[in-house]
Parts: C-alpha cells; sequence; structure tokens
C-alpha cells in the first residue's frame, strides 16, 4: 500500500513538471526574478539640472545582459523632469520648475529572446514594481 502512494505521489510530480515545465520551476526554485535596484533618487533643485538614475537586474541570472529590459513609469514627475530608458536603467533629467514631493512606481518587465523568439515570462515573477520619490525644493 505504501509503495503505491509513493508510485501516485510520483506520477503526479512528473505529470506536473511535464504540464508546467522544468524551465518555470528551475527560474522559481533558484528566485530568478526581475529586480529593480533600492536607491533613492537625488533631490532637485528648482531651475537647476537634474539627474537620476534607476538601475535593474535578474536577480541570480548570470546572464541578465541577454534580457530586454522593459520600464514604465506611473505617477506624477516633476514638472520639467523626463526619463528615457537605457538598457537596463532609466534616466530621470531635465531642470524642475516647482517645488514638492513628487512620487510615483517604476515597473520592470523582462524578456528573454530565445531560437523561438522572445518568451514572455522567462523568469518566476513576470514584473516587479518599486516606488521612488524624487524631493524638489527651492
Amino acid at each position: 500500500m505504501e509503495k503505491g502512494k509513493r508510485l501516485l505521489g510520483f506520477c503526479f510530480l512528473a505529470g506536473l513538471l511535464l504540464l508546467q515545465g522544468c524551465d518555470e520551476i528551475y527560474e522559481c526554485i533558484f528566485n530568478i526574478d526581475p529586480e529593480i535596484h533600492d536607491r533613492p533618487l537625488e533631490l532637485g533643485l528648482v531651475g537647476e539640472e537634474y539627474y537620476g538614475l534607476v538601475t535593474a537586474e535578474i536577480r541570480n541570472e548570470v546572464n541578465d545582459n541577454d534580457y530586454f529590459y522593459n520600464f514604465d513609469v506611473y505617477g506624477e514627475l516633476p514638472p520639467g523632469i523626463f526619463y528615457d530608458i537605457n538598457r537596463r536603467s532609466i534616466e530621470f533629467f531635465g531642470v524642475p520648475e516647482e517645488e514638492g514631493t513628487y512620487r510615483f512606481e517604476v515597473e520592470l518587465f523582462v524578456e528573454a529572446y530565445d531560437i523561438d523568439g522572445y518568451d514572455g515570462s522567462p523568469t518566476c515573477a513576470d514584473s516587479v514594481f518599486r516606488e521612488f520619490t524624487i524631493q524638489v525644493i527651492d
């Protein structure tokens, strides 16, 4: 009876691997996920040049340069501040026009390229969000 339960459990796990694929299980076991670095952005001064940088990587992935990084920014940026996506980072730049505290979120979504094209889910998590603040003073 005990052998039958073990065999049934083994068959269940084997079936799960076939349905889900080994890659997804590997990615989750080794915690291969997109990561936005948690560094605060610089303080801005009204009327003066501003530059801030948000960087990202894929945690526990030695080939993270082989991925396509896609960023989105949600929320309010200071008037006069813009952003540009540069491979694995977002650069915030410009001349702030108004003082205040501006909060926004950055989302990172990554894709890997293989022989069949882009894989929409090459990591355990599809995307990651991180909140940022730019404070502008006069």
